[in-house]
């Protein structure tokens, strides 16, 4: 489909324009760049499109007393639809706790659904199912590990980004950019995470040739580990990694990855805030660090406690501007 570059859209077209954008993004993994050269869409009209979008919803929002002393304030409102407009391709889940941690506005995910419903922002798609038996869950960090390769095209050459993931927290635990794909230099990356950390996990890995080589063979035997392979056609049994890969490959879509160097340099930013700062909708809406190393009962009670405030204040304003209104 391609957009006339000449005629006039209607407020109308252009949020199914922009809402079409945001699914094709979400369901196949495609730049931004190339979903809007496919539509013919100049990057600075999409943007300014955007922009404008945000205008008109924060202007929507008259400050009128609710009828209920905990009703979410308008100033909250606000806060919720223009957080959520900066972050497009997060979920209402992801972005109430990334909210609260970040002191945006202390709004509970169910009121969250309600204001970006009623603003028609939520994005919805269907996600596949896959049939299977799930191993046992781990019970604590370096139980199980994941590895897994990713192609990467940098300039015209491709590179292999090898990953180490500890299953129980989701935290990496070692990566690294590699120029070849030998089992030999696959081996190195994992031992060099066995020896930062000195566990000795179950290793779970595709059927990929680097996995069967003699070099990791002897890896599982000098480090004493367990070594579980996937079964064939069976790939959800390394799902988690592969999660991870397609968020990492989502994240550096629009980063200039001029040169080896500067591919690692970005990555390493990347993973670091994947590690610490992006919450996760398995862990509870918290970063890796937090099940990898920290406390995550106390950021939990620390969330509460705010919306425990929140509440506590919305209830004082909103009984205030229904007196002022009487």
């Amino acid at each position: 489909m391609k957009l006339g570059s000449q005629r006039r859209f209607s407020a109308r077209e252009k949020r199914a324009v922009l809402r079409l954008v945001e699914v094709t993004r979400a369901r196949t993994g495609w730049m931004l760049r190339q979903i809007l050269r496919r539509l013919g869409l100049p990057k600075s009209r999409y943007y300014d499109w955007r922009r404008r979008e945000g205008e008109q919803l924060l202007a929507d929002l008259v400050p009128v007393p609710g009828s209920s002393p905990y009703a979410i304030l308008a100033e909250e409102k606000a806060a919720v639809i223009g957080y959520a407009l900066e972050h497009p391709r997060e979920g209402y889940r992801r972005l109430a706790w990334m909210m609260v941690d970040e002191d945006v506005a202390y709004v509970s995910p169910s009121s969250v659904y309600r204001i970006l419903s009623d603003a028609d922002l939520l994005y919805r798609w269907k996600r596949s199912q896959r049939a299977g038996v799930p191993p046992a869950e781990p019970t604590g960090p370096n139980e199980r590990w994941h590895t897994d390769l990713m192609y990467l095209r940098v300039e015209d050459t491709w590179y292999f980004l090898v990953t180490v993931l500890d299953a129980y927290s989701r935290y990496v635990v070692h990566w690294d950019l590699l120029t070849s794909m030998t089992a030999a230099a696959v081996r190195v990356v994992v031992q060099d995470a066995l020896k930062k950390t000195g566990a000795t996990p179950e290793v779970v890995t595709d059927n990929g040739s680097q996995f069967k080589a003699k070099d990791f063979r002897e890896l599982v035997r000098d480090f004493e580990l367990e070594h579980i392979r996937i079964r064939t056609y069976h790939p959800e049994s390394n799902g988690r990694i592969e999660r991870f890969h397609r968020s990492t490959r989502g994240a550096l879509e629009e980063q200039d990855l001029k040169n080896l160097g500067k591919a690692r340099q970005i990555i390493g930013r990347w993973v670091e805030f994947y590690n610490t700062r992006r919450l996760h909708a398995a862990l509870q809406y918290l970063p890796p660090a937090e099940y990898w190393e920290g406390d995550p009962l106390a950021r939990i009670e620390e969330r509460r406690k705010k919306l425990k405030a929140a509440r506590e204040r919305r209830e004082t304003i909103n009984r205030q501007r229904l007196q002022q209104a009487a």
